[in-house]
């Protein structure tokens, strides 16, 4: 007696999906009958599990069949059926192979013609292999025109010239852009507008990218609720990108920013003439709660760049952080509570700048950077060349805490003033 060997699920399920889950001797269909997988050539006969020997059966023909060969013409067409669709397969597979092939050579083909096109621009330089690699995967994810474009735009803001002879500092620029380049051609207008505007932000001043983003975001979202593409375009240009060039540092981005949302926000709704957001900041009006995220931001702000300080300074013999730390809220609570005169103080920054730099030349900060120029000889150029650099991050601490250039309502400014002292106070 032949034992019978029991059917996997994966072959039973094979051999539906192949069937289409139709019984081949009566064609009922499931869910209407149950079906089996019945063989052929049954076990009792010498019947292997083997594909094509095994076919779909509703319980009713399967129970009736037995184990009687089926011989009729109709079971052999079937089986010739298959022999001929699985030789169609295979031969198809073969030139699917064949086609991967081409479009893999072909792959090849276009990044060593891109490659080329890159070391033109550069001779008599060469792209090392991180370079080749670069440009391969620029190659696979993006079309050839736009790949083309940027090289071109890439090539000719960043390579430079000198003595008629290719500097070679530049050609690193010229390479590294070129990614970004094709990206950014990529983009929608506002979206191209949006990663000029984080560009410039980037090279201007200390540059938080989450936070930036949300703001812009933000503030986009807003204007979308009033303008059309045309005009949103308009107003990042002219106001945006005119901000972002001209403001003095991160905090007064980001704050001016995050007014014109809060005013489009709350005011273009009921106003004839959304222009007016540039109302000055002592007319607007703030919630306790707005007060309350600017201190909070500010002392983010502050927070990083007193890590920056902390980080950059370990070189100089006097500086520890521990009295670093110390001495910089020492002198940053007698700032907050007696340097922000409102009536006498400075409104604009440079004035605001050089009466900070006085305060902090005459506060003991300064000396944990002092420098000795007999003893120091090893890291001399260094500590020179840090020092100003260190002074100016310093400088910027003490600007977000200097009220009279902000221009807004008393009122507001004293509630700001008198969260951050709370916060000095408290913090250890």
């Amino acid at each position: 007696m032949i034992k019978r060997e029991g059917l996997s699920k994966k072959i039973r399920f094979e051999i539906f999906k192949r069937d289409k889950f139709i019984c081949q001797y009566c064609g009922a269909k499931s869910p209407e009958v149950i079906l089996n997988v019945d063989h052929i050539n049954p076990v009792a006969k010498g019947g292997k599990n083997e594909t094509l020997n095994l076919i779909t059966s509703c319980f009713d023909c399967n129970s009736g069949k037995s184990d009687r060969i089926l011989n009729d013409s109709s079971i052999l067409e079937k089986q010739r059926k298959q022999l001929e669709n699985l030789q169609e397969r295979r031969e198809q597979i073969e030139l699917m192979l064949e086609w991967k092939k081409s479009l893999s050579n072909f792959d090849n083909d276009i990044s060593e013609m891109i490659t080329e096109y890159v070391e033109s621009k550069m001779k008599p330089y060469i792209l090392n292999e991180n370079g080749k690699k670069s440009i391969s995967e620029l190659s696979k994810k993006f079309e050839v025109g736009k790949i083309l474009d940027a090289i071109d735009i890439s090539a000719n803001k960043y390579i430079k010239y000198g003595n008629e002879e290719l500097e070679k500092e530049s050609i690193e620029d010229f390479v590294n852009k070129i990614s970004g380049i094709v990206y950014v051609q990529g983009l929608s207008p506002i979206k191209q507008k949006l990663a000029y505007i984080k560009g410039i932000a980037r090279n201007r001043f200390y540059w938080d990218d989450k936070i930036g983003s949300i703001i812009l975001s933000n503030y986009l979202k807003q204007l979308e609720k009033h303008y059309n593409e045309e005009q949103i375009l308009a107003d990042l240009e002219n106001e945006v990108i005119k901000l972002t060039k001209e403001a003095k540092n991160w905090s007064e981005w980001r704050n001016t920013l995050e007014n014109w949302t809060s005013h489009i926000e709350n005011q273009w709704g009921i106003e004839s003439e959304p222009e007016q957001k540039n109302i000055s900041n002592s007319e607007k009006e703030y919630t306790t709660e707005y007060l309350e995220s600017i201190a909070y931001n500010n002392s983010c702000d502050q927070e990083d760049s007193i890590k920056a300080v902390e980080h950059i300074a370990k070189i100089f013999p006097k500086f520890t952080k521990s009295k670093f730390r110390k001495l910089l809220k020492k002198h940053l609570l007698d700032f907050i509570k007696t340097k922000n005169d409102f009536e006498n103080g400075a409104t604009e920054r440079t004035d605001a700048r050089e009466f900070i730099d006085k305060y902090i030349q005459e506060s003991e900060i300064i000396n944990l950077f002092d420098i000795d120029y007999q003893n120091d000889n090893i890291n001399l150029g260094i500590l020179i060349v840090l020092e100003p650099k260190i002074l100016e991050i310093i400088t910027e601490i003490f600007m977000f805490f200097y009220f009279p250039v902000w221009g807004m309502k008393k009122e507001y400014l004293k509630i700001i003033i008198e969260i951050h002292i709370k916060e000095l106070t408290v913090k250890k």
